[in-house]
């Protein structure tokens, strides 16, 4: 499978090793955002074989993976009101609650729709001034 294959291919990784440590001139401090990022990079050894003069930093987390339990609840409940637009981004969607998810609110009736901006939410605000609309990120 492209882009997948080819970072398991050891003498490509060390060509790419090898350009990193070309290009790194100076002391670089990157952070990952991301749980999931954090992972990949421990769980693959990266953060190993990368020059010293690179520093790894863990970040904040993105929002779904530091969202807590009793928040997604909390946003499960307004999301399954009947006169709420409730809108998300669409990861969020897929984060699990207690008891169920956005995907099973939207499934069971409720307005539940994939944002890509805040500005997004306010327009569908603007088109439907009658309905309370929730941007939940």
């Amino acid at each position: 499978m492209r882009y997948v294959t080819e970072y398991r291919d050891a003498a490509l990784v060390r060509v790419a090793l090898r350009e990193i440590e070309r290009v790194v001139t100076r002391p670089w401090v990157l952070m990952e955002i991301c749980g999931g990022q954090t992972h990949a990079i421990v769980r693959h050894g990266l953060d190993q074989l990368l020059p010293a003069e690179i520093e790894l930093v863990h970040g904040p987390g993105c929002p779904v993976c530091v969202t807590p339990l009793a928040l997604v609840d909390k946003a499960l409940a307004i999301a399954a009101r009947p006169n709420v637009i409730f809108t998300s981004y669409g990861d969020m969607l897929r984060v699990p609650g207690t008891q169920r998810d956005l995907f099973a609110v939207r499934a069971a009736g409720g307005d539940v729709r994939v944002v890509y901006s805040p500005l997004d939410a306010v327009k569908i605000a603007q088109a439907h001034p009658h309905k309370q609309v929730v941007f939940f990120a």
